[in-house]
């Protein structure tokens, strides 16, 4: 009999005595759940859409690093506008927002949250020659810009309505040009993250413009936890990947992995002090 022959029959054979050896590659392969990443990939320096259409950033490139080390997932990303991430988390058309998120009551109750990705370090953008506006009292009847849904702009309307008789003016936009708007007048002053400003004033270079750090519990309400997180749905599937997620946070954050992205995009360590809340 020939060999050609030979092997035929013994893998019928083992077949039909149910002993079936499936490659490693097609057994993992079944196992694979693909997981859809939603951004507006116009999040300098977090999430953005470079010109070959990959998505970049800090953010982006945690949750790469993330799933880099669980086999069992296939990362895919999908772009929308801003007010619609969490409606396409909502309705299931994607699994895991990646967009600089920042955590509030209403948001935990419909969602779930990773731990801490990043640190913010809140800022107000201000001409040069204001020396003024230092803190959300002091910007109280000043204009800026915001986009509905940040966790900035939240922190400006928990502002406004815990002072509604000192409110800051506030105008919901689209298109975000902070420093732009700032420099130009437009605006008094607008509300950032150091990085942020910092990832700006490298592509623009906009000279009359300056940052003023915030202190939290210091004159005023000025901002929640300064942390952002991946934001999950609450199904099984969510829940599972959510906790894997954690599992692999915390080990780059301990490698230094975290650090060193930090490091590539923002030019310094914005990774989070903390592991957990």
């Amino acid at each position: 009999m020939k060999l050609k022959q030979k092997v035929v029959l013994l893998a019928l054979s083992l077949t039909a005595a149910g002993v079936v050896n499936v490659p490693n590659n097609v057994a993992h392969a079944a196992k694979t759940t693909t997981i859809t990443a939603i951004t507006d990939g116009n999040v300098a320096p977090f999430a953005v859409k470079s010109k070959s259409g990959e998505i970049t950033g800090y953010d982006a490139d945690v949750l790469k690093a993330v799933v880099k080390e669980l086999p069992q997932y296939k990362l895919k990303w999908k772009l929308a506008n801003f007010d619609a991430l969490l409606g396409n988390i909502d309705s299931g058309r994607a699994d895991v927002g990646v967009n600089h998120f920042g955590k509030t009551a209403e948001r935990k109750e419909k969602y779930l949250f990773s731990e801490p990705i990043f640190e913010d370090k809140p800022v107000f953008i201000v001409k040069k020659s204001n020396n003024k506006i230092k803190s959300f009292n002091t910007a109280a009847g000043k204009t800026t810009p915001a986009q509905v849904g940040t966790g900035f702009s939240l922190n400006l309307e928990q502002y406004n309505k815990d002072n509604p008789n000192n409110k800051i003016k506030i105008s919901y936009v689209k298109d975000y040009h902070d420093l732009q708007d700032v420099s130009s007048g437009k605006y008094d002053f607008a509300y950032t993250d150091l990085s942020m400003y910092n990832a700006e004033q490298k592509e623009y270079n906009i000279k009359n413009v300056k940052a003023v750090k915030l202190q939290r519990g210091k004159d005023g309400n000025n901002f929640d936890h300064p942390y952002t997180y991946f934001v999950f749905g609450k199904t099984a599937k969510d829940k599972k990947f959510q906790q894997a997620v954690n599992k692999e946070l915390v080990k780059l954050a301990k490698d230094g992995t975290l650090t060193k992205i930090s490091n590539k995009y923002l030019g310094s360590d914005f990774s989070p002090k903390v592991l957990s809340e």
